[in-house]
């Protein structure tokens, strides 16, 4: 059993409080209203010991990526069915099965019984919903539009999922081939070379150039290998702490947005995200001004930031949003041209989602093509490094072979 404290009014008006111990929410305010009580506030009690506490209530619950999306595919079918919505998230809470989730949608639905807007409640659990998200509740509170701007903060979700894993599948397959490589060369100078070293010593022939530098470096890590380790955490320690700074994450962000093959995808990864944002949120009849100021803090590189931020300001001044964008370097021409248009129009959402489903297509032909010329390049890497390591093994065989037969 779980202890709650709830504040409530009784049949006469009048204001009470108290703790009751219940297995969740739902039985709480079905507790207080065969009590003859109107709940008004309902929360979970902590213990001083009890950890998390702090931190669950500032951020909230977290549940995935994949689990608010279902939620929200549920709430958007049942709503548009004629469910209301304090009913649609008891019965999501009811049939779900995972803990997080079920304990994240009752408080949701507790909030809701108790008055508190949709939008109000989602925003009190920042790690599982985005502000783009709330931002989308809130514009279909005053619309009346709910179910609808579900389906299209779904679509938004799914699109930025899908968009997501495959950018990070087409990051991680280097990763681990590099990982092998590196590994693989390591094991080979601590374990491999040095049994060789004895061998070619006790011969007592001339080792060929490769192979001397390869024994080398043998030596120096299988001596110094202490050394090596401390010196690599520390250098990771300091590189961490670099890039936590302000001058850090942009250095960071400059360098990975001009990495060869790597940098045009990210680029094209930040522009879609921005311009889907942006395009969603002023459907939905959001101002331009929070639409630009949601995609700027959702933004994770520093130099879009500051090109949405000089996009927020201009509009402030009563400038256009292509006015910024025209010669931004971030922005292909083509791009701010077709917003300058959708401006003149009156259907400037309408673009930035053509845009935006424009990029992410081309973002989806650039990781296959990053993919495509990934896989050989880390294989020609990979054979070159062990394929070296085992010429430099082999040389000193056919010198010791000439010796012998001198």
């Amino acid at each position: 059993m779980t202890s709650f404290t709830y504040s409530a009014r009784d049949e006469r008006g009048q204001s009470i409080s108290g703790t009751l111990s219940a297995e969740n929410v739902a039985q709480v305010m079905q507790q207080l209203r065969a009590e003859g009580k109107y709940p008004i506030a309902i929360e979970r009690s902590f213990s001083a010991e009890e950890p998390g506490r702090e931190s669950r209530s500032l951020a909230g619950i977290k549940v995935s990526r994949a689990e608010v999306i279902q939620i929200s595919t549920q709430l958007s079918i049942m709503i548009e069915t004629g469910v209301t919505l304090s009913d649609a998230l008891d019965s999501i809470a009811a049939q779900t099965t995972q803990p997080r989730v079920k304990e994240l949608v009752l408080d949701l639905a507790s909030q809701v019984q108790c008055g508190v807007d949709f939008s109000a409640a989602l925003s009190k659990h920042p790690r599982s919903f985005p502000r783009l998200y709330v931002s989308l509740i809130r514009a279909s509170e005053k619309s009346g539009m709910m179910s609808k701007l579900l389906i299209r903060a779904t679509v938004y979700l799914r699109d930025e999922q899908e968009i997501l894993r495959k950018v990070r599948g087409a990051l991680t397959y280097p990763g681990i081939m590099l990982a092998f490589a590196i590994t693989t060369t390591i094991f080979l100078l601590i374990f491999v070379l040095p049994r060789f070293t004895t061998i070619y010593a006790n011969k007592g022939a001339a080792l060929p150039v490769p192979t001397q530098v390869l024994m080398s470096m043998s030596g120096f890590v299988v001596q110094n290998w202490i050394a090596l380790v401390v010196g690599t955490l520390v250098a990771s320690v300091l590189v961490w702490f670099y890039l936590s700074t302000v001058q850090g994450r942009r250095v960071w962000d400059y360098v990975t947005l001009r990495l060869p093959l790597v940098g045009p995808v990210l680029s094209k990864l930040h522009l879609a995200r921005g311009m889907r944002m942006i395009g969603t949120m002023s459907g939905a009849g959001v101002s331009l001004v929070d639409c630009v100021d949601t995609a700027n803090n959702l933004c994770g590189n520093v130099y879009f930031r500051e090109m949405w931020r000089d996009v927020s300001d201009k509009i402030q001044t009563g400038k256009q949003m292509s006015d910024a964008l025209m010669n931004n370097p971030l922005v292909p021409r083509s791009i701010a041209q077709m917003i300058h248009a959708g401006e003149k129009s009156g259907k400037l959402s309408f673009v930035l989602e053509s845009i935006s489903g424009f990029s992410e297509q081309e973002l989806k032909e650039k990781i296959s093509d990053l993919t495509r010329y990934i896989e050989p390049a880390m294989i020609v890497v990979m054979g070159a490094i062990i394929g070296g390591v085992a010429l430099a093994l082999m040389l000193p065989i056919f010198t010791i072979s000439k010796v012998v037969a001198h």
